[in-house]
């Protein structure tokens, strides 16, 4: 594969007063359809008007961390030890990457019975309760003669942004240094999947959709939204893209696909990277082209 540089955007303060079409946020809802891979997403959207958004999201500056104005102070549960002494193990076991995809495995095999229940629990307890604890809670035994200390609840407090999108976008997920938005019209609605890096889900949803949509941008052009959210929480408008144009980060993650496929499945798609997660002030877009 060939790397063609297509562009170098430089941000400036120029970039606060870009307008944009305010109606691509609007009138949004969360798709609760379960796309289960990105050729089912091309069979039953191809025939939608689609695009994209994605943000990329700069680290808030640090003396900002502590003000409300910026920031919302939460108590959240967090995972228990015991939970993260079975997840230890499994990856001790399978090593990072193979355990990556015997975890997809995982995923894979209880989304139907999560799905059919409701969705009432995390995806992951399935795998906890099913899978890790048959696997290692006996040799968890062996080691700590009195494991139930080890599944109190623990809390923290959490700093979480505030996000200036309207809801219900207006939620951030902190561990992700990017927001993908993929939207599509149906009936009299506008529909939404999210991909990202910060969990399981948003990786796959990540990689599915991106495989999806460039299979659809063969076709029919499917245009992007490119946004900044500063490190002082102002959303910048940076530039729309005519064509597909999302973030190389964890693609692949969470749902492979073949090598080749995947080399040319996005062959039309534009990507974009920067230098840092800190404060980005270069953007390059480029695309990738097979030599034969």
């Amino acid at each position: 594969m060939k790397t063609i540089i297509l562009e170098k955007i430089t941000i400036d303060s120029s970039h606060k007063n870009i307008k944009f079409d305010q109606k691509i946020f609007e009138n949004v809802e969360y798709s609760q359809h379960n796309f289960y891979s990105h050729i089912n997403i091309v069979k039953e959207l191809i025939t939608k008007k689609l695009y994209t958004i994605t943000v990329i999201i700069d680290n808030l500056k640090s003396e900002f961390l502590n003000k409300k104005e910026y920031v919302k102070f939460t108590k959240i549960q967090i995972s228990t030890k015991y939970r993260e002494l079975l997840y230890q193990y499994f990856f001790k076991e399978f090593g990072e990457e193979k355990g990556q995809f015997v975890y997809r495995q995982y995923l894979n095999k209880y989304r139907p019975i999560w799905l059919e229940e409701g969705q009432k629990h995390d995806l992951d307890d399935y795998i906890i309760k099913l899978e890790l604890e048959e696997r290692y809670k006996k040799v968890i035994l062996q080691k700590y003669k009195n494991i139930e200390k080890f599944k109190k609840s623990r809390f923290q407090i959490i700093k979480e942004r505030y996000y200036d999108l309207p809801s219900p976008l207006d939620h951030f997920d902190y561990r992700n240094p990017y927001d993908n938005i993929f939207v599509w019209y149906q009936e009299n609605k506008k529909l939404v999947k999210r991909g990202g890096s910060g969990s399981s889900q948003q990786r796959e949803d990540n990689s599915k959709f991106i495989y999806g949509f460039s299979l659809i941008n063969k076709k029919i052009n499917i245009p992007s939204y490119l946004f900044l959210y500063s490190n002082e929480n102002e959303l910048i408008f940076i530039k729309k893209f005519n064509s597909l144009t999302v973030p190389e980060y964890n693609i692949g993650s969470n749902y492979s696909i073949d090598e080749k496929e995947k080399d040319t499945i996005l062959t039309t798609t534009n990507f974009i990277k920067w230098s840092s997660f800190n404060k980005v002030k270069e953007i390059t877009v480029y695309k990738h082209k097979m030599v034969i």
